[in-house]
């Protein structure tokens, strides 16, 4: 076979996610005599660049991406051993790691495995990385790169902090610093010192090799056919039935053209009740509806000024606690340092008061023994005289107590990397039980929609910083029918239906106006603001929200105030904009307070 044959092959396997057969044919080669270094320079390195490639064109998502990295290090686990006994030097040393109190890990190993299919030998420090073990390892190691990982706003100073490890030791003159995470910025790499970002994982392939003087390597699939992984804010890791075979019809929606006539009611003295929903309706709200999600932090480092926020910008929109009737299972704080369990017995760590945990103990290691799941019925004693007094006690809008979220409950149970890959190719276990997962939420749901809650509401993060985390067809498959139904329970009590999910998502925004959902609060500066608008104003309602990775943090108040105002431009159509805004981590009280007042301005 010539090695233009071969290699095609391979590099094919290999992108096909195929790995027992990547490990099969790579032992193949090596016992018919093809050199270790040339399967890796013929086939491995070019199958990677392919599949980075793909991942930022969109066509592949992360779990095309993971099964691709699976199916490489199958081969490089033969061919390694190898190179080292035969004296070849890998393209580079890269020390990568997550740096200390941050412990998301998805982007960070996606990376490492991209950059040893590009050839280099890659120590992955894990997560949790003070700078002292970073500055050890690159001098252990006689590391080329150091290369930092990030998702919190919280952890990205710890950045500078590893610069300076690396100048104190002295480490720094011989290593490059390279630094990827949703949060960062080139400007921010800058400001650090470091010598590079990557937004992906291909550039950060890409940017290793530059760093280091290296040619461009090939960059062509080998065969005929020829996270963002470093900042993909994958679904917390706080973020059924085969519904394909049986669609669910969407529920009730009313089409704008039956919508009230705009303008048909300029009353300021309507309650923030019937303001939500005229905005929901799009029947012409005498002034924005708002609303401020305050996490911990907010509270313990800004009291004061959270006290003057809300005085001056009284919120429209408040959620019933949950009143239940047996005690909830669970114990701990999910924004505390420690160790919290939820009520599903999923253990979540987090490391810095105010931040949420990371599930890191999944429950289930195998489909087959899913059975063992407790679900936690307790959620379903729902106290409804309860739930009936909290709402006729307010004049706010009331949303229900609980929140569904099946795709991230299934990353809780199973953990995030090894669901990406269940999902790409769902085994029968996981199937069947997405359908019990499916009707749990469906009874919870129903039981809400009885009590007296103007709205329900569901999440899970979809996005990464530029793209689905999943194949949108992938999505539609398994997911969208539940949603559907979600919707379909709201709107026949007669309910509003609000949705959360970050990251990139415009590719799904037309099926959730489709299935009728009525609020979507959703990143929309990633995805960017004016083609949100030009797209899907008057279609749903934008719930808010500002960006907080990098507006809430970094912008100056006039800054925040121009960004409230392009978002009330894009998306307010007599209705259809709610002023949400998140004061969490590393968001400014002024920049909070900016963006409400500028929304403020001249009413609706």
């Amino acid at each position: 076979m010539s090695e233009a044959s071969w290699s095609a092959e391979l590099a094919d396997v290999v992108l096909e996610g195929r790995a027992p057969e990547a490990r099969s044919r790579t032992e193949t080669l090596l016992g018919s005599g093809v050199a270790p270094e040339t399967i890796l320079d013929r086939a491995l390195i070019p199958a990677m660049a392919e599949a980075g490639r793909r991942f930022e064109d969109q066509r592949f998502f992360l779990p095309e991406l993971m099964f691709a990295a699976r199916a490489m290090k199958e081969a490089l686990s033969l061919i390694r051993p190898l190179l080292s006994d035969r004296g070849v030097p890998p393209q580079g040393r890269v020390v990568i790691g997550t740096v200390s109190g941050d412990l998301h890990d998805i982007g960070k190993n996606i990376v490492a495995a991209m950059l040893e299919g590009g050839g280099f030998a890659v120590h992955d420090l894990g997560t949790n990385v003070s700078p002292a073990a970073f500055a050890r390892a690159a001098l252990e190691d006689g590391a080329d790169i150091v290369g930092l990982s990030a998702l919190l706003t919280t952890t990205m100073p710890v950045m500078r902090q590893v610069v300076a490890e690396l100048v104190r030791t002295g480490t720094r003159e011989r290593v490059k610093v390279m630094v990827g995470g949703a949060p960062l910025t080139e400007r921010f790499a800058r400001e650090i010192g470091a010598d590079a970002y990557a937004d992906t994982a291909a550039q950060a392939v890409r940017t290793a090799r530059a760093l280091l003087g290296l040619d461009a390597g090939p960059t062509e699939p080998a065969g005929p056919d020829a996270d963002s992984a470093a900042s993909t804010p994958v679904a917390e890791e706080d973020s059924r039935e085969d519904v394909a075979a049986e669609p669910v019809a969407p529920g009730p929606r009313r089409p704008r053209a039956q919508r009230p006539a705009r303008g048909a009611d300029a009353d300021n003295a309507v309650s923030p009740r019937e303001l939500v929903k005229r905005t929901l309706d799009f029947r012409t709200p005498p002034r924005l509806p708002r609303q401020i999600w305050v996490l911990p932090r907010a509270h313990a480092r800004y009291p004061n000024e959270l006290t003057a926020i809300e005085d001056a910008f009284p919120q429209d929109i408040t959620t019933v606690p949950i009143p239940c009737s047996e005690p909830v299972p669970g114990g701990g704080s999910v924004h505390d340092v420690g160790v919290f369990v939820d009520a599903w017995g999923c253990e979540l760590e987090s490391l810095q008061d105010g931040d949420i945990g990371q599930a890191k103990r999944p429950q289930v290691h195998d489909w087959a023994e899913a059975d063992k799941v407790r679900f936690p019925r307790e959620r379903l004693a729902i106290d409804e005289d309860r739930v009936h007094a909290f709402c006729a006690g307010t004049d706010r809008f009331v949303m229900a107590g609980t929140c569904p979220r099946p795709f991230e409950r299934l990353q809780l149970l199973r953990g995030s990397e090894s669901l990406y890959l269940d999902l790409n190719r769902p085994p029968a276990g996981l199937l069947s039980f997405m359908e019990r997962l499916h009707a749990f939420y469906v009874e919870e749901l129903e039981l809400w929609a009885r009590t007296d809650v103007d709205a329900l509401v569901f999440m899970d993060d979809w996005g990464s910083e530029r793209s689905l985390l999943v194949a949108p067809e992938l999505w539609r498959e398994l997911f969208k029918p539940m949603y559907a139904e979600y919707v379909s329970i709201a709107h026949a009590h007669g309910k509003h239906i609000f949705m959360h999910s970050d990251g990139w998502i415009t590719e799904i925004i037309p099926d959730l106006v489709e299935i009728g959902l009525d609020a979507l609060n959703s990143q929309v500066f990633c995805m960017g603001v004016e083609e949100l608008g030009r797209r899907f104003a008057g279609e749903i309602t934008f719930w808010g929200e500002p960006d907080r990775q990098q507006l809430l943090p970094g912008a100056t108040p006039a800054e925040i105030a121009d960004a409230a105002r392009s978002m009330r431009a894009a998306f307010h159509r007599s209705g259809g904009f709610i002023a949400q805004c998140e004061f969490g981590p590393g968001a400014r009280p002024e920049n909070v307070q900016a963006y409400f007042a500028a929304l403020a301005e001249g009413g609706a």
